[in-house]
């Protein structure tokens, strides 16, 4: 950059509006400046630039043929820096931007705290809205735009052009320790027709996939409790108030037997489901980093 270029950057914003308002009082009063002020700055142009642009007309002034040459590099120059300001500020937003998650109560003591951990290093300042419940729900704050994304259990409604699949796991019969099936090496869902069964309620993604399991075996089962957490559901079952089909657990099964399921569709597909809306940059960047990185931070 030469010389004169460095000294007169500070004064461009005068220029411009002296060029603009041919009027010293006019353009200080545009600037927020004293009088004099512009009147200094204006001639500390000329003695950089070695040539005068403005002069006198009377009791006003006009810029020079050589002023009148130079604004609009000024002008221009000033409309880049705001345009750099405007991008900067954006980039700035985006970069401290919020991500809204709704997901599955079953997938909020692994699969989300890996997932934000594993972001918040690259992105420290974004933070994240978590809601947890129904997949029903999950899926309805995603429609209404109320979430960027959900993690729920997949159906066929779920393709590669709206989610991603995390993993998929084997679904087992949990039932009472002391069970007549619980030393079994593994049990159709019709073997448990005549069954007491504790469900998670409607609008849970488990229920949706019970329900479909119980209708390919052609049994309408007796649904002796229903709830809203798969913790509560074991607790139940252990208790021996009746069966449930779940995801299996790593850890103390509390009173209980996990029996394979036989049935080939007992099972589950979790994933990221996304909306048709254009999302932020900062939500794009943490959908791309869970389909490149989400399947190896999973353990299962």
């Amino acid at each position: 950059m030469r010389a004169e270029s460095k000294e007169l950057l500070p004064l461009i914003p005068t220029l411009v509006a002296v060029a603009e308002t041919e009027h010293i009082t006019e353009a200080a009063h545009l600037l927020g400046l004293p009088q004099p002020t512009v009147s200094r700055q204006i001639a500390r142009a000329t003695a950089i630039l070695g040539v005068a642009v403005v002069e006198r007309r009377g009791r006003d002034i006009a810029m020079t043929a050589a002023g009148r040459t130079l604004i609009p590099y000024l002008q221009r120059a000033l409309v880049d820096l705001e345009a750099g300001l405007d991008a900067m500020s954006e980039h700035d937003a985006k970069a401290r931007g919020r991500i809204s998650i709704a997901f599955q109560n079953t997938l909020g003591e692994d699969i989300v705290p890996a997932l934000i951990k594993a972001f918040g290093t690259g992105h420290p300042a974004v933070t994240f809205d978590l809601d947890q419940g129904a997949r029903s729900r999950c899926l309805d704050r995603l429609d209404d735009g109320s979430a960027d994304l959900a993690f729920v259990s997949l159906s066929t409604e779920h393709t590669d052009a709206n989610s991603f699949q995390l993993y998929d796991e084997r679904l087992v019969m949990v039932v009472p320790t002391r069970h007549r099936l619980a030393g079994r090496r593994a049990v159709h869902v019709i073997d448990t027709a005549e069954e007491r069964y504790i469900a998670m309620g409607h609008g849970f993604g488990m229920r949706s996939i019970c329900e479909g399991l119980w209708a390919e075996a052609g049994m309408s089962p007796h649904i002796a409790f229903e709830g809203q957490d798969i913790h509560t559901i074991r607790g139940l079952v252990g208790a021996g108030l009746g069966i449930s089909i779940l995801p299996t657990i790593r850890g103390p099964q509390n009173e209980t037997v996990e029996v394979p399921l036989a049935d080939p569709t007992a099972r589950r597909r979790i994933g990221m489901v996304w909306s048709e809306r254009i999302p932020a940059s900062h939500v794009q960047a943490f959908r791309a980093l869970t389909i490149r990185n989400g399947r190896s931070l999973v353990v299962r």
